[in-house]
C-alpha cells in the first residue's frame, strides 16, 4: 500500500495557499479551505489508501474547513469519516450540533451534509474516510451520530486510535484479496458499532420491531417475503408493521431489500462461495431475477456483482 505524502515546502511560498488548497481538496472531499496564516500556511497531508477506504494524516497551522451545500451536490462519492485529534483543540459543527474535540477524541462526519472544523491553532488529525454507500445503516442513524465527541480512550471509541494507527502501517498490497475486502468490512463494522452506540439508552427498542427484523433476517431466501406474511408471523397488522418502519426512516421493503444486498455483497466477497454463480448468490438471498439483482446491486454499492467479486476474491 503506497504511502504519499504532500507537503508545502515543496514549493514556492507565493505558490502555497493554492497548493494547499487543491492538495486538500483532492485527498479528502471538496472544501473551502480558508488558513489563518494567509498565504503563508505550511501544511502535510500524508495518503494511504486501501479498496475503497481512505486514509489521511493532516498536520498544519490554525484553519477553517468549511464544506458548503453546493460542493455537496456537486460530490461523485459520499463518505462517512472519522477525525481522530493528535494534537491542538477543534470545533466540529455538522446538522445542528457542536463538538469541541482535544488529542485523543474524534468525531464522525458525513460529506454528503453541510460541515465546519474550526481549529484554534495547530492541529493535526488521522482521517479515515469510508464509502456511505457500504454502511447499512439508515440516514437517520448517521444523522444521529455526526459532530458528537468520542472518547478515543474508553468505551467502544477506544477501538479507534489503535485501528488508524495499524491501518496507517499496513501494507495491503502484500495481502489476498480476500483479506483486503475482509479488512474493509471490518471498518465498516467499527463505523456501525460506533454509530449505534450513540442510541438513547433510555429509548427502549419496540419488541414488534425486533420479532420483525428476526422474521426478516430469517426468511431473507424467500423471494415470495411480504409484509403480510411478517406481520401474521409477529401477531400485528400490516399497518402496524409499516408504522414501526417508518419510525426507523426506513419501509419493509426497503429494509428486505437492504438485508438483502448485504448478504450478496459479504457472500460475493467470501472464497467458498467462490463455486456459485452471482445469479446463484442472488437466487439463494431472495433475489432470483439476474438482471433486476445486478441493477440493485449496482444502484446500493456503485459497482456490479461481478465486478466486487473479482475485486475481492481475485
Amino acid at each position: 500500500m503506497e504511502i504519499t505524502t504532500i507537503d508545502t515546502a515543496s514549493v514556492a511560498e507565493r505558490d502555497r495557499l493554492d497548493f494547499w488548497r487543491s492538495t486538500v481538496c483532492d485527498q479528502f472531499v471538496t472544501l473551502d479551505v480558508r488558513p489563518a496564516a494567509g498565504s503563508d500556511v505550511r501544511g502535510r497531508v500524508t495518503a494511504v489508501s486501501m479498496a475503497d477506504t481512505q486514509l489521511r494524516k493532516i498536520a498544519a497551522g490554525a484553519h477553517h474547513f468549511e464544506r458548503t451545500t453546493r460542493q455537496v451536490r456537486t460530490a461523485d462519492e459520499d463518505y462517512f469519516q472519522i477525525a481522530l485529534a493528535r494534537k491542538g483543540r477543534t470545533l466540529v459543527a455538522q446538522d445542528g450540533r457542536e463538538a469541541v474535540i482535544g488529542p485523543g477524541d474524534f468525531v464522525l462526519y458525513d460529506s454528503a451534509r453541510p460541515f465546519r472544523f474550526v481549529t484554534a491553532g495547530d492541529f493535526e488529525y488521522s482521517v479515515c474516510l469510508f464509502p456511505t454507500r457500504l454502511l447499512p445503516l439508515t440516514r437517520a442513524e448517521l444523522t444521529a451520530a455526526t459532530a458528537v465527541r468520542f472518547d478515543g480512550r474508553s468505551g467502544v471509541g477506544a477501538m479507534v486510535p489503535p485501528l488508524l494507527a495499524a491501518l496507517h502501517r499496513l501494507d495491503a498490497e502484500s495481502l489476498p484479496p480476500a483479506s483486503r475486502t475482509a479488512i474493509m468490512q471490518s471498518i465498516g463494522d467499527v463505523y456501525v458499532a460506533l454509530v449505534r452506540s450513540r442510541v438513547d439508552p433510555a429509548s427502549s427498542p419496540n419488541l414488534h420491531l425486533l420479532r420483525a427484523q428476526a422474521y426478516i433476517d430469517e426468511h431473507l431466501s424467500d423471494p415470495a417475503l411480504t409484509p403480510a406474511q411478517i406481520a401474521a408471523a409477529c401477531a400485528i397488522s400490516v399497518s402496524y408493521l409499516h408504522k414501526l418502519f417508518s419510525e426507523t426512516d426506513t419501509s419493509v421493503g426497503a429494509y428486505v431489500r437492504e438485508r438483502r444486498l448485504q448478504a450478496c455483497f459479504a457472500d460475493l466477497a467470501r472464497p467458498d462461495c467462490a463455486a456459485l454463480t452471482v445469479g446463484a448468490i442472488g437466487a439463494r438471498w431472495g433475489l432470483p431475477d439476474s438482471a433486476h439483482f445486478s441493477r440493485a446491486f449496482r444502484a446500493r454499492f456503485g459497482v456490479s456483482p461481478s465486478a466486487h467479486r473479482a475485486r475481492s476474491v481475485g
